[in-house]
């Protein structure tokens, strides 16, 4: 097989060149948790001061990084050929199905192999390549956002230590060479290879592939409690983050401006105040964490004493952090109580109906506030394919990512069933009983096998398994707070936190999101944490508030007009009147304009309003 794009030939599991810039990169990186526990010992203004230079000197070398440097095969090496489980198909057409980690990173490494004709709307022009230059044609990159979220910091953009912006990596910035569409896929009909897509528009387009790569992700998990749809706030992207941290700024806010002298204003004011978070995982425990941080930091700067803030744990389970050993998990457990959090375990919801959350245990928590965080589902549009799905609704692989009996599917991530190799399952299981968690550690790494898989099946080469034996487990539990758990040895404190902050440093995606990050984390150490709420809004009284009844009427409403003296009013009316030389032009003698109406059928418009006046000019 002839291979005449050997130059753009790339593996996502290869070593990259060790340039000097590179370098220099990576020695500052490492140079930067040095830095920060010196500093912590010192913490000297100058000391922070010199953290923050530094900083901005790496962020600013990391950022001129080129993005896409790839490195090229030696001139005298032999091109790849063979017929292992692959099948060489020029000018194939593959399909990404999501944009999200595993999305992104295995159109990254594609479209290093993609021809420079097609159909793709955002694909730099090369001379003398074609698409049948090459196995990959084109590449299609689907998701309902035209971005990507690294969900491992959404606690800390919810705690104000990230620009939620931040987190984000938008494709067509990164994926410059594929065809990104915004857009929903509402099935897939593999038989046919073809996959129809929900546009903004509410047109529906149809989109032919070769390749599928299925990548949704998952959704969060839908509790079946009364008035729990209805009132909680879930924590699954960059909105949810920025949205929850402007609530809880806002309770602070409202909570502030209420004086407790009667029975209702107290009542009321700890209501507000009072903040629970559903789910004892990694996700509900970070999220606590880094909330009642900025919480208690943001108190002292609004007015409320984090004394008078209430912060509950609910977890079902008989214990919290199920991802990590029981001796850890009540280390964690004895770190929570000592900050003042309630850890309420084997106790599962019953209702959270009229404001209040009434647990299986009898207790009955008055809030405003409640969290969902209680783990998540497959993404519910894996039911509208025709491939292969587990009794949970994921899809099943084999430990080559493939999709069990379609060999030009493949899956990762949350909505995929991975053998887990490490944990006894084999490649010749066919119905395997361990799988893979779904966790970033995983997420990461399986996205670089299968962009490493896909192209070898389209070179016709054998496929690697997906095999990674954990290290452990880290977590962040707010400001300089986290706990890890590393081949039996556990942390907890400033040296877990550190090592959480640096590994989701390296797997975010794209150097120039790395600086911007960095940047925040410095901002936030030496001026502290923003306590404004730009989008907050201002929690409306209930029935029973402060003498508030359902059967008041309409508060009066209050004239603006400045009534005139009776001296006045007499002045006024013996002074002769001067009519202005405007008034004698008749208002007939100007066109009347009129305000454009809606149309029927125009998107999210109803049927046009009528009876409105014509505006006259003045």
């Amino acid at each position: 097989m002839s291979c005449p794009d050997d130059q753009y030939r790339w593996s996502p599991t290869d070593t990259r060149p060790r340039t000097p810039a590179r370098l220099l990169a990576g020695l500052g990186v490492l140079a930067v948790p040095v830095l920060v526990v010196g500093l912590w010992f010192g913490g000297t203004a100058a000391g922070w001061l010199t953290l923050g230079i530094a900083a901005a000197v790496l962020g600013t070398v990391v950022a001129t990084l080129p993005a896409d440097s790839r490195p090229s095969r030696p001139s005298g090496a032999a091109p790849i050929s063979g017929t292992g489980t692959g099948d060489l198909v020029p000018g194939a057409r593959v399909l990404v199905v999501g944009g999200g980690y595993v999305g992104l990173v295995a159109a990254r490494a594609l479209q290093a192999r993609l021809g420079t004709a097609g159909d793709g709307r955002h694909r730099r022009s090369g001379p003398g390549r074609s698409r049948a230059s090459g196995p990959i044609g084109s590449v299609t990159v689907v998701d309902p956002q035209p971005h990507m979220t690294y969900q491992p910091f959404l606690p800390e953009a919810a705690g104000g230590s990230i620009a939620p912006r931040h987190l984000t990596v938008a494709l067509r910035r990164v994926l410059d060479r594929c065809d990104v569409v915004t857009g929903s896929v509402v099935a897939v009909d593999d038989a046919r290879r073809r996959a129809v897509v929900s546009l903004p528009d509410r047109d529906t387009r149809e989109i032919p592939y070769d390749v599928l790569v299925i990548a949704p992700g998952a959704i969060a998990r839908e509790l079946p409690v009364p008035g729990l749809a209805e009132r909680a706030r879930t924590f699954r992207s960059v909105g949810d983050a920025a949205g929850l941290r402007d609530h809880v700024l806002s309770r602070l806010d409202a909570a502030a401006s209420i004086a407790p002298t009667s029975t209702a204003g107290a009542e009321r004011r700890a209501r507000l105040l009072t903040f629970v978070v559903v789910g004892g995982g990694f996700a509900g425990v970070e999220v606590l964490g880094e909330l009642e941080d900025l919480a208690r930091r943001a108190g002292r700067q609004i007015g409320v004493d984090p004394s008078d803030m209430r912060w509950v744990l609910v977890e079902a389970a008989r214990r919290i952090m199920p991802e990590v050993t029981e001796p850890t998990a009540a280390r964690v457990h004895d770190h929570l109580t000592r900050r003042g959090i309630e850890v309420r375990v084997g106790a599962g919801l019953e209702s959270a109906l009229d404001g209040r959350i009434r647990l299986a245990d009898g207790a009955t928590i008055p809030t405003d506030t409640v969290v969902v965080a209680a783990g998540t589902r497959p993404h519910p549009m894996l039911e509208r394919t025709d491939l292969p799905l587990d009794r949970t609704g994921k899809i099943r692989c084999s430990a080559m990512l493939q999709v069990v009996g379609r060999s030009h599917a493949f899956a990762a991530g949350d909505g995929a069933a991975v053998p887990d190799l490490a944990r006894g399952a084999t490649l010749d299981d066919e119905d395997p009983e361990v799988f893979t968690a779904p966790t970033a550690q995983h997420a990461v790494r399986q996205a670089r096998v299968l962009a490493d898989n896909v192209v070898a099946f389209l070179d016709g080469r054998p496929l690697q398994p997906y095999r990674h034996s954990s290290a452990g487990v880290l977590a962040g539990l707010g400001r300089r707070r986290g706990v890890a758990e590393i081949r039996g040895r556990r942390l907890l404190g400033w040296p877990a936190y550190a090592m959480h902050r640096a590994y989701h440093l390296w797997a975010m995606p794209t150097a120039e999101r790395k600086a911007r990050i960095v940047l925040d984390w410095v901002g936030s150490a030496l001026l502290g944490r923003d306590p404004v709420a730009p989008g907050a809004v201002v929690p409306a009284p209930r029935q029973g508030d402060d003498g508030i009844e359902a059967s008041a009427g309409p508060a009066p409403r209050l004239s603006t007009a400045t009534r005139l003296s009776e001296t006045s009013v007499s002045a006024a009316r013996s002074t002769p009147q001067v009519r202005d030389v405007r008034e004698s032009t008749p208002p007939a003698a100007v066109p009347a304009r009129t305000v454009p109406q809606p149309r029927t059928g125009d998107v999210g418009l109803g049927p046009p309003a009528h009876g409105r006046r014509p505006i006259r000019p003045r």
